[in-house]
C-alpha cells in the first residue's frame, strides 16, 4: 500500500502520534534534531525541510504547508490558543488516529525513535539552550533568515564511531529473524569448501 502523504508531512505525523497536542515550537525542534542526527549518522536528512535561522532558532518555511497537508487529508488537526495574562498562545498539532504507511527506512525509524525518546519530554529551555542552539549549523549562522549549513554535520557521527548505522540495524534484524550464521558455522562451511576443492 503506497504512502499517501509527503515525506515532510509523515515526519510531522510521526511526532504528533508520540505526543497528543504537540506544541508547534517543540515539533519544529524535534524535526530539526531528527535531521541533524540523521545527517550525522546516515549522511542525509529524514525530511526535505530547508532550515533557516529565525528569532527562536531553526525553522523551515515549509512547516505550515506540511501541517496543512495533514489537516486537509484529515491525518491530523490543529488547535490554536491566544496569548493571555497567564501565558503565551500555542499552536498544537493533534494526530487524528487515521493510520498511514510510513515509508521510512529502518535506520530512519531508529533516528525518529531516538529523538522522541530523548527530547519529547525534555524541558523546553534545556532542549533549546543545551541541544538545539549548540548544534554546528546553528552556531555557524550569523544572520536572521540565513540558510543553516546542515551539510556541515554530514557523516560526522558515522566517522566518529566507525560503523554504518543502517548496516548494524539490518544485521540486528537478521539475527532476530534467525537469518544468520555463527562464527563456528561459517568456519566449518569454509573448511568443508576448502577440503572439497583439494579432494577434486
Amino acid at each position: 500500500m503506497p504512502t499517501q502523504i509527503s515525506r515532510n508531512a509523515q515526519v510531522l505525523k510521526f511526532f504528533a502520534q508520540q505526543d497528543r497536542g504537540i506544541p508547534r515550537k517543540r515539533l519544529v525542534k524535534m524535526v530539526y534534531q531528527t535531521d541533524i542526527i540523521a545527517r550525522q549518522y546516515l549522511g542525509e536528512p529524514v525530511s526535505t525541510f530547508e532550515w533557516r535561522l529565525f528569532q527562536y532558532g531553526p525553522y523551515s518555511r515549509e512547516i505550515p504547508s506540511a501541517v496543512d497537508e495533514l489537516v486537509v487529508g484529515r491525518w491530523a488537526w490543529t488547535q490554536e490558543t491566544e496569548a493571555t495574562e497567564d501565558g503565551p498562545g500555542w499552536k498544537r498539532l493533534y494526530d487524528s488516529g487515521q493510520p498511514i504507511v510510513f515509508d521510512f527506512k529502518l535506520e530512519e525509524n531508529e533516528v525518529l525513535a531516538y529523538v522522541s525518546a530523548n527530547y519529547l519530554n525534555m524541558p523546553m529551555d534545556e532542549l533549546l539552550f543545551d541541544v538545539v542552539y549548540e548544534t554546528k549549523p546553528m552556531k555557524a549562522a550569523k544572520h536572521l533568515h540565513e540558510r543553516l549549513p546542515m551539510e556541515m554535520v554530514d557523516n560526522e557521527g558515522r566517522n566518529l564511531v566507525g560503523f554504518d548505522l543502517g548496516r548494524i540495524i539490518k544485521a540486528e534484524q537478521q539475527v532476530r529473524s534467525g537469518d544468520f550464521l555463527t562464527a563456528a558455522q561459517y568456519f566449518d562451511g569454509l573448511r568443508n569448501r576448502i577440503t572439497a576443492r583439494y579432494a577434486e
